[in-house]
């Protein structure tokens, strides 16, 4: 039999006899991969938070537009961000915004004022948010309610909008002689009971008549409902809701082509797997080193290379043994696979990486203790920053940048667009290049490290 084959064979049977080992070669990523998949269950199935992210465009400027914003911002439904026009748009178009509030020029002349046309207040949305759309013109009405409250406060203010309401009807040509009767009646009787309330001040600075019941009190009830018989309709607010066509995130694009959560869990588990296989060869080829058994081997009438190779080999196969078991542990929960022949290239491609790893592994420490204390804390490491505990399209922006230096961000990446990214033979060549690179190099530089320690 090839001394290589005779090699890798007994590897394999001592890592079968090692219980533990094994566990975390088999097991292990079984259990990460459930684990990670029940969480993007749970996480799929509970509702976002009530705040939504809102811009405000104020094109008026005006004591009353600020007082309108800042009645909008005590909402704690939401969170304002003052912007321009187009920023707003923009950002509802790429998602990260729920929508906009775009206050008009004139803002301030007939807000809340309830008697006048009230102004157009622009409501931009996402149309797959219409939930939101619906909250923000709540919201809109509640903020001109506060307006409505504050003009009743100030009689003296109210007299100017009133007084210019009387002179339009006046100069109107095209109102019905009885209809301007009715409205120029009503309107000069509130410009005579609000302007009581300036006499009423004037004679007592200090606020007396204010509080009379039928003052202050009396002046904070607004009628918000129209008159049938002609009366200008109580109208708190003129809303136009625009929808705004938004392009997809680059998140959102690739979560379209997620068909279950196992899609994204399993990858990371397959790379906990692949790196505990790296650990437990690395701890045995220290064994072997630290027991004598490995000078043994290099006396025998076998070569240096045929050592090695042997030791890849199993390694190799244990490797893609174990991608392949969490394979069909994922088909059989509902994991997608876009392409064997990749996923086939893929696996190559990411035992040979790890197979080197091993190598470079199983040099830096001298005691089996050294090696696996070693050995768990650069996979943590390689894992935390390559995707293995948080997977790869849910990492912030830092996290991927850091992430290029990790092998498990390559593998992962690999096995994913043979999985759910749908990879081509072109797009998968770049991950599997620098898998192989990695692995090359690694295997070298342990070969080179390892023979001169045996030296």
């Amino acid at each position: 039999m090839n001394p290589i084959l005779t090699l890798a064979i007994k590897d394999l049977r001592l890592m079968f006899r090692d219980k533990l080992g094994l566990f975390f070669v088999a097991a292990f990523p079984i259990l990460m991969g459930i684990f990670f998949g029940m969480i993007g269950v749970s996480m799929g199935s509970e509702e976002g938070g009530a705040g939504v992210d809102v811009a405000v465009v104020d094109a008026d400027d005006s004591t009353v537009s600020h007082r309108f914003i800042e009645a909008l911002a005590t909402n704690p439904g939401m969170t304002i961000h003052p912007l321009t026009r187009e920023s707003a748009v923009a950002n509802v178009r790429k998602g990260s915004l729920a929508g906009y509030i775009a206050i008009p020029e004139g803002f301030g002349e007939t807000a809340g004022v309830f008697w006048a046309e009230a102004p157009e207040v622009v409501i931009g949305v996402d149309p797959s948010r219409r939930a939101e759309s619906s909250m923000l013109q709540g919201f809109v009405m509640q903020a001109m309610g506060v307006l409505i409250q504050d003009r009743f406060n100030d009689p003296a203010a109210m007299r100017a909008p009133l007084q210019q309401s009387i002179g339009d009807i006046e100069n109107a040509t095209d109102l019905p002689a009885g209809q301007r009767m009715i409205l120029l009646v009503f309107l000069r009787a509130a410009d005579t009971f609000f302007g009581s309330f300036d006499s009423a001040a004037a004679m007592n600075p200090n606020g007396g008549a204010g509080d009379d019941a039928g003052g202050g009190h009396a002046s904070r009830e607004v009628d918000q409902e129209g008159d049938a018989s002609g009366m200008p309709t109580m109208q708190l607010a003129n809303i136009s809701v625009h929808e705004v066509g938004r392009e997809p995130t680059e998140f959102e694009t690739l979560q379209n082509k997620l068909k279950s959560p196992w899609d994204i869990s399993f990858p990371p588990a397959i790379m906990w797997g692949v790196m505990a296989c790296v650990t437990g060869f690395a701890v045995q080829l220290v064994k072997e080193r630290s027991e004598g058994t490995f000078l043994r081997l290099c006396v025998a009438p076998i070569s240096r290379v045929q050592i090695l190779g042997g030791k890849a080999t199993a390694c190799f196969i244990t490797v893609t043994g174990v991608i392949a078991m969490m394979m069909v542990i994922g088909q059989f929960l509902g994991m997608q696979l876009h392409s064997i022949p990749l996923l086939v290239l893929a696996s190559v491609c990411v035992a040979l990486c790890f197979v080197g790893l091993m190598m470079l592994m199983s040099v830096i420490a001298r005691t089996e203790q050294a090696a696996a204390g070693a050995g768990w804390a650069v996979i943590v490491v390689m894992c935390m920053f390559g995707g293995g505990m948080i997977p790869l399209a849910f990492m912030p922006k830092f996290m991927k940048t850091l992430s290029h230096f990790s092998p498990v961000k390559w593998g992962i990446l690999a096995l994913e667009g043979a999985i759910w990214r749908g990879f081509t033979l072109s797009e998968m060549l770049f991950p599997c290049v620098v898998l192989v690179g990695i692995g090359a190099f690694c295997f070298i530089l342990g070969a080179s490290m390892l023979s001169l320690m045996r030296t």
